[in-house]
């Protein structure tokens, strides 16, 4: 393929998925100038966030796919140790089939589920391979949660300056609802609160249970973005 078009930015981990081009545009401002060189460069998907209106994006064509909570815990110290005890591990190559699947399984709120024009057996793959990059050092360290012998959750956290960032966290279905979730953040909260100054995650605004459940465990909200999409 040729350079990409200067307005865009190239996403080739989801091209792999998507079945051709992807872009990301941060300059909204210019939302017709994005599609049309997404469209000359064969664009099946082009991406953008803002916190602003999103008339000009609207009338480009762009759909708004979902809002992005990005909450913030400035204390790391610690939660209850118990949360974790004797359930959440470092996780490991060995974990990416396990892992895989529970992506799979429970990753159902992302903007590429939400997109009706986007496949969700490619939402699905993309997922599971995001996971799977993760434990193989894409991320800083996973945390695994294991019950009876078979993984139940993960948290793989990628490292921004003096931020620990939750990356991708799941909690397969039947398991849900028995404090594993709550479990992998507090074994974060714990191994970094020594090294980072904060944590931060980004949750979906339409599921109001995610945003609960971050900020019963110390997490404030500092921002919310639309994830707009453009598809031919």
């Amino acid at each position: 393929m040729g350079k990409s078009p200067d307005i865009l930015t190239e996403r080739a981990f989801e091209a792999a998925h998507l079945g051709g081009p992807v872009f990301d545009c941060a300059d909204t401002g210019n939302a017709v100038q994005a599609v049309s060189q997404g469209r000359e460069a064969g664009a099946v998907l082009i991406s953008c966030r803002t916190e602003g209106e999103g008339d000009a994006l609207a009338a480009a064509g762009f759909r708004k796919v979902e809002t992005l909570v990005t909450l913030e815990r400035r204390s790391l110290k610690p939660l209850d140790g118990r949360l974790g005890r004797g359930l959440v591990r470092a996780g490991g190559v060995a974990d990416v089939p396990a892992c895989r699947r529970v992506a799979v399984e429970a990753l159902r709120w992302d903007r590429f589920h939400a997109d009706p024009r986007i496949d969700d057996q490619a939402a699905d793959a993309l997922k599971a391979e995001w996971i799977e990059n993760d434990l193989r050092g894409r991320a800083d360290r996973v945390f695994v949660a294991e019950v009876d012998g078979a993984v139940a959750g993960f948290c793989a956290m990628l490292l921004r300056a003096d931020l620990a960032v939750i990356d991708l966290i799941a909690v397969a279905p039947d398991k849900q609802g028995k404090g594993i979730g709550r479990a992998l953040v507090a074994a974060a909260v714990d191994h970094y609160r020594e090294q980072m100054t904060a944590m931060l995650v980004g949750t979906q605004a339409g599921n109001p249970a995610s945003v609960s459940f971050y900020k019963s465990m110390g997490f404030q909200e500092v921002k919310r973005a639309d994830t707009w999409h453009w598809t031919p």
